[in-house]
């Protein structure tokens, strides 16, 4: 009869447990704040100049330049290469009179940078984006750890480009910024 009652108390204490165990895996830092710092230049200038055409473009409209803000999300390192796992957001702005327009843009896209580190700091190897529609969630979870994974999913986001458009120009943060045509 004394094996019975103690069961109950056994199926707790595992459960309480496993709960903290989940807690402290799931709150463990996956950024290596020094790697990402250094990474982060080389990969926004990558991912300013790589791969975008956007509505300004032919526009005739002078100065057109992506501004990109990201969150890292992890980074896994290994010898001089690293992995650096983040959602960017980004807009395409132009000078115009006396304010900025945006035109295209994109929120919140998933990718993973490969880079190495050299000498003069790191350079970009490669980008791999996550996927549209179906293939989002599959990408992501290939893409990153599973707890990075489940942050991105559960939707870890950077501030908007908005915020820092004006200062990518050397503007005063009151310039004004509207929609183009």
């Amino acid at each position: 009869m004394g094996n019975v009652k103690r069961w109950p108390v056994l199926a707790g204490v595992g459960v309480v447990v496993t709960a903290a165990a989940w807690w402290i895996v799931d709150e463990m830092p996956t950024v290596n704040d020094a790697v990402a710092r250094e990474a982060l230049p080389p990969i926004d200038e990558h991912l300013r100049a790589h791969g975008w055409t956007g509505t300004l473009a032919g526009s005739g409209l002078a100065d057109v330049r992506w501004v990109c803000t990201q969150k890292v999300i992890e980074t896994r390192t290994d010898g001089e290469r690293a992995k650096i796992g983040l959602v960017a957001s980004c807009d395409e702005v132009a000078k115009e009179g006396g304010g900025l327009v945006t035109g295209s843009g994109f929120r919140r896209l998933p990718m993973v940078y490969r880079v190495e580190r050299t000498p003069d700091g790191y350079r970009v190897l490669d980008r791999e984006l996550a996927k549209d529609g179906s293939g989002y969630a599959p990408s992501v979870k290939a893409m990153f750890s599973w707890v990075g994974a489940r942050r991105v999913i559960d939707g870890a986001s950077p501030d908007g480009p908005e915020t820092v458009t004006p200062a990518a120009f050397g503007l005063p943060d009151s310039t004004p910024v509207r929609i183009w045509r």
